[in-house]
């Protein structure tokens, strides 16, 4: 049995789409660019802010740092508020915790965001040991998150199982020799053929199998 399980946030625990499509949109509006229909995030929501505004709006390099900025800036009024908890995933964190996981969430949204959105659902925020997010002071990768949170919670990555529900999150475990298991009802996979690409411990079609699929994996 796994010591530890980490989750990204976007697209596994929550559903963050709504907020980050109408931060985007208006913020590439705003330079001039023409705003992308909701179905454009899938396999964006995952990757770094930076990537994110040149794939779906095809911006210069020059233009990112103005647009996240922006972004940051309406980000922090209105997508804090626009974010919607995945049916099950409560109960289903509780009973992994509650049958001895250590649990974590490793995340490229902005630390001051993630720490914001986990105060307001409490709930579920007090479940975990340890967070890691993006900040101003050092710049990393999804792979280096799971590295930190491994060294911070004192477990081998070899103990622990990554959950996401992109191609980033998959190949970010497969660095650091860790088990991944893939969550279909994000916004990173289409499809179940997509994360078969993948050494997948498991498919996770509905956040609520988190509770019971995970606990069997060795």
């Amino acid at each position: 049995m796994k010591k530890l399980i980490i989750l990204g946030f976007d697209g596994t625990i929550a559903d963050t789409a709504p907020g980050i499509l109408y931060c985007m949109n208006t913020t590439a509006l705003s330079m001039g660019y023409t705003p992308v229909a909701h179905n454009a995030l899938y396999g964006v929501i995952g990757v770094s802010l930076e990537q994110g505004f040149m794939n779906l709006y095809g911006m210069k390099e020059d233009e990112i740092e103005y647009a996240m900025n922006q972004y940051s800036k309406l980000y922090s009024i209105k997508g804090e508020e626009m974010i919607l908890l995945y049916d099950g995933i409560a109960e289903a964190l509780e009973k992994l915790k509650s049958e001895g996981f250590k649990l974590a969430i490793a995340t490229q949204k902005n630390e001051k965001f993630i720490n914001n959105m986990l105060a307001v659902y409490s709930f579920v925020g007090e479940l975990f040991d340890t967070v890691c997010a993006t900040n101003v002071e050092e710049e990393m990768e999804k792979a280096d998150m799971l590295r930190k949170v491994c060294t911070d919670l004192d477990v081998e990555p070899s103990d622990a199982l990554f959950v996401g529900d992109s191609y980033v999150d998959a190949l970010a475990a497969e660095e650091v020799g860790m088990d991944f298991a893939a969550a279909l009802y994000g916004w990173g996979f289409r499809s179940k053929a997509d994360a078969e690409k993948y050494h997948c411990k498991a498919y996770l079609n509905k956040a609520g199998e988190i509770g019971y699929k995970l606990s069997a994996i060795e």
